[in-house]
């Protein structure tokens, strides 16, 4: 039911057009007023603890596994790898509504009404963190499937920007994950850069796409 603007009073309506004013004119918009707030969002200070028994040599080591919540781990390479990654893939959970997804120590389920818009809210606080990391030409990789395809592609676009879209690509697998209806037997790789115009990363995507054409000739 549309609201009765008539029993508004003037300070209403006033603070009604501000925040319309304030809204985007393209873009995604979820309930973040209505979710709870992601608690691995904090200003806690994150450092890392080495593990001397997993590790090779005495240090220090050029490649790092870091075990942990992603939000920590990204705000702790954030100090010490800010622009200077050149590529970055993320496997993030798919949101199918099968209990595949925490939020706040909770799974989330086809039940939760708001399910997508705290999806969308883990996301976007990642994303805005991993694009710091990213060096001016660095690109970012992020596998998804049809649940939440086109909800990350206006997220991605709201992050990074329209004009840096690389592209997407089709993964084909064997699984069909709609068996009931049309099939469904591929997922999605979507592909953004900071600074398209300068992506030097571009030309070795190409000359792996072209590597794996030739593979499968």
């Amino acid at each position: 039911m549309a609201d009765n603007y008539d029993d508004y009073s003037k300070e209403q309506l006033l603070h009604l057009l501000r925040e319309r004013d304030r809204r985007p004119n393209f873009g995604l918009v979820w309930e973040r007023d209505e979710i709870d707030h992601d608690l691995s969002v904090n200003n806690d200070f994150v450092a890392l603890d080495w593990d001397a028994a997993l590790s090779c040599g005495d240090g220090p080591q050029s490649n790092l596994i870091i075990e942990g919540d992603n939000f920590d781990a990204l705000r702790t390479l954030r100090m010490t790898h800010a622009g200077r990654v050149k590529c970055i893939y993320i496997d993030p959970p798919y949101n199918t509504g099968k209990r595949d997804f925490i939020y706040n120590d909770s799974f989330i389920d086809k039940e939760d009404s708001y399910r997508h818009s705290k999806w969308l809210e883990f996301m976007y606080r990642r994303l805005e963190l991993a694009k710091e990391l990213l060096t001016e030409d660095g690109v970012i990789f992020v596998s998804i499937d049809d649940n939440e395809m086109f909800h990350l592609g206006v997220l991605m676009e709201q992050v990074f920007g329209l004009g840096n879209r690389v592209g997407v690509m089709v993964w084909n697998n064997v699984t069909d994950n709609n068996p009931t209806r049309i099939a469904v037997e591929h997922e999605y790789i979507v592909c953004y850069s900071v600074n398209i115009d300068s992506c030097e990363s571009l030309r070795e995507l190409r000359r792996l796409q072209t590597l794996r054409r030739w593979s499968h000739e």
